[in-house]
């Protein structure tokens, strides 16, 4: 009986230093990848841009809130996430009829993912699905200029693209950070690049960790929103000083309100978003629309 638990103890001892230096080697290769040649460049030009702010100088509930949190502090994040913005609102795109633009599939906004990730963890975006899949182009939102870029080989994310737009660029009374991940290829801009709206960015793919099941060739896009102009790049992710979550629908209404526990209580009318866009011929629909749909649209053929 002795030798048993002895045996046990020492099989204990195996299972956690192997596991723990699983743990580790995951978390290490996580920080290496985004330790990239030009990085000590890219955090000297960051120090230079409008509203960059050390990371240690934002809140630790905003890291949370962005989904910096690890596996142990999932459920306070999630928490934390609900409070500012993640919240299911009912607001459905609508585009014109006869005008074909990739559309939002059954990974709407703030839906539960824990089923998906084992977890605690709601949706923080949307996934645009285009019929034409991989190689399909991604475009920005709106004028802005990029301020994070992410290989993000070790979580689902993949590779991901980070702009930021200033209220004179959108209309909106905030500062807006638009999100893309999944692209196929690492972005070619440079930190601070400036952009303009409607300007290709990257390419539909679906890079980034998958589950048991194949995932399809999608957009994951998101939109996170701050009264601040402060901002930080950790060098894993972008974080807005005490930013919002919006419902990526929302981001196209012609007014507020924009957060979502208001949204949630407009009419069912009220939740038809007319989505602005940019046409395949280089027209924008409206003509003097700040903001546009992250995929260009074309006339629909009908089927007979």
């Amino acid at each position: 009986m002795v030798l048993f638990k002895s045996n046990l103890s020492f099989l204990t001892f195996i299972t956690v230093l192997v596991f723990g230096n699983c743990v580790f080697n995951v978390e290490a290769r996580e920080h290496k990848d985004s330790i990239r040649p030009d990085a000590g460049n890219e955090k000297f030009v960051l120090e230079k841009l409008q509203g960059y702010t050390d990371p240690r100088n934002i809140s630790e509930i905003i890291y949370l809130m962005v989904g910096k949190s690890g596996k142990r502090g999932r459920e306070r994040a999630v928490k934390i996430q609900k409070k500012r913005g993640v919240i299911e609102t009912g607001l459905k795109a609508e585009f014109p009829r006869g005008v074909q633009c990739p559309q939002i599939d059954t990974e709407t906004w703030a839906i539960d993912y824990s089923y998906k990730r084992h977890g605690a963890a709601l949706h923080k975006g949307v996934d645009i699905v285009p019929e034409e899949g991989e190689g399909t182009p991604v475009v920005a939102i709106a004028d802005g200029s990029v301020v994070g870029k992410f290989f993000n080989r070790w979580n689902r994310k993949g590779i991901e693209l980070m702009l930021r737009h200033s209220p004179k660029q959108t209309g909106l009374p905030y500062w807006i950070y638009s999100q893309y991940t999944h692209l196929k290829n690492y972005p070619r801009f440079d930190i601070g690049t400036p952009v303009k709206k409607g300007e290709k960015i990257g390419i539909t793919s679906n890079t980034g960790l998958m589950g048991k099941r194949e995932r399809r060739d999608a957009l994951h896009f998101a939109i996170l929103y701050s009264k601040s102009p402060k901002w930080t790049n950790t060098g894993r992710a972008v974080v807005p000083a005490d930013a919002f979550w919006m419902d990526p629908n929302a981001f196209y209404r012609s007014s507020g309100p924009y957060d979502s526990k208001t949204l949630r209580n407009l009419t069912k009318d009220e939740k038809k978003i007319k989505i602005p866009y940019l046409f395949v011929d280089g027209s924008l629909n409206p003509k003097e629309t700040k903001k546009i749909w992250p995929y260009v649209c074309k006339k629909k053929i009908e089927k007979y």
